[in-house]
């Protein structure tokens, strides 16, 4: 993100002195020095404690990045420069941070996990902020939100998609005599001639006709009639995976894909789901650092194409400021 006024000096100085102290590396000399600085104005010290506060809340991230990284596959050694004899010398503080950072960022990356299933899996994807058309065998077409992924499963008899990730928009060619079903979580969205949506969760599914109707089973072999429900244009159901589905409720259609127009729609959400949803079209992650419950609710339509300006719209208004570790990981505190 774009910084548009220079950072306080003594911030500045405070944040450098706390990942010095960090790296274990100070002698003696630096360490008088550091002391001299902090001892010399209350603000020092208050900006000093402030930022060590800071990076002990992201501490925490560290360790369990450190863990993830254990488990991943090693990989290959960087190629090194040969150093001519006599002149090899440490890394420098400023260089074992940025090799901390980065393999913090490569962790929070990890944390997606599966990439190697879905690769296995999909016969078509989206990366992060990306969307898809899809055209497939029988006409119909989907069309993919960012980070999805689908199946694809026709035959003679059987029009199958498994959403296997993220959000897909389905418009459906009729065929009575080949239902079009879409698999998500465990659950089915059976469907004849339609359009809707179908958003897949970590915990289940959420669907939302825009034309026609569409008949929701979760799980989707399970033959009790309360398994299962009719939802129609301009409603939307939802189910947890294992449980049956909610009762349809009212949707605007127009609102059910609003991503399609480059547009992401939060309606009333607090603070961290809002920032979590625009996450969803940008790489890396977004950490808030307080929980939401002191903050105020958000909702709003935000441009895909100005993510940077939604993230410090949203910080101006909560008081917040925006510190960038990395490439991929904004800070809101």
């Amino acid at each position: 993100m774009t910084q548009e006024r220079e950072e306080d000096p003594v911030t500045a100085a405070a944040r450098d002195w706390v990942l010095r102290l960090a790296s274990g590396d100070l002698e003696a000399a630096e360490m008088a020095a550091f002391r001299n600085w902090v001892d010399g104005a209350p603000a020092h010290r208050s900006a000093f404690e402030r930022e060590r506060r800071f990076w002990q809340r992201l501490g925490g991230l560290h360790a369990r990045s450190e863990a993830l990284l254990q488990e991943a596959p090693a990989a290959a050694p960087p190629r090194q420069r040969p150093v001519p004899a006599g002149t090899g010398r440490r890394p420098g503080r400023r260089a074992l941070l940025a090799g901390g950072l980065a393999a913090a960022c490569l962790a929070l990356l990890l944390l997606f996990g599966g990439q190697l299933r879905l690769g296995l899996l999909s016969d078509h994807r989206t990366g992060v902020g990306e969307q898809a058309l899809v055209t497939l065998p029988d006409g119909s077409v989907a069309h993919l939100n960012t980070d999805s992924a689908i199946a694809v499963d026709f035959s003679a008899g059987a029009r199958q998609i498994e959403l296997l990730q993220g959000e897909a928009f389905f418009e459906v060619r009729p065929d009575p005599a080949r239902p079009f079903r879409v698999i998500a979580a465990g659950g089915e969205t059976r469907a004849v001639g339609t359009a809707f949506v179908v958003r897949r969760a970590a915990d289940g599914a959420t669907i939302t006709v825009t034309e026609g109707r569409v008949a929701v089973t979760s799980p989707r072999d399970d033959a009790d009639p309360a398994a299962s429900v009719l939802a129609r244009a301009g409603e939307r159901t939802a189910y947890a995976e294992g449980a049956a589905p909610a009762v349809p409720v009212a949707r605007d259609p127009a609102m059910a894909a609003p991503w399609r127009r480059g547009v992401i729609v939060i309606d009333d959400l607090p603070l961290d789901a809002a920032l979590a949803e625009i996450d969803r079209y940008r790489p890396g992650r977004i950490l808030l650092l307080d929980g939401s419950d002191r903050y105020d609710r958000v909702s709003g339509g935000f441009d895909i194409d100005r993510l940077d300006a939604a993230i410090a719209g949203l910080a101006a208004t909560h008081g917040l400021t925006v510190t960038a570790i990395g490439p991929y990981l904004l800070v809101l505190r």
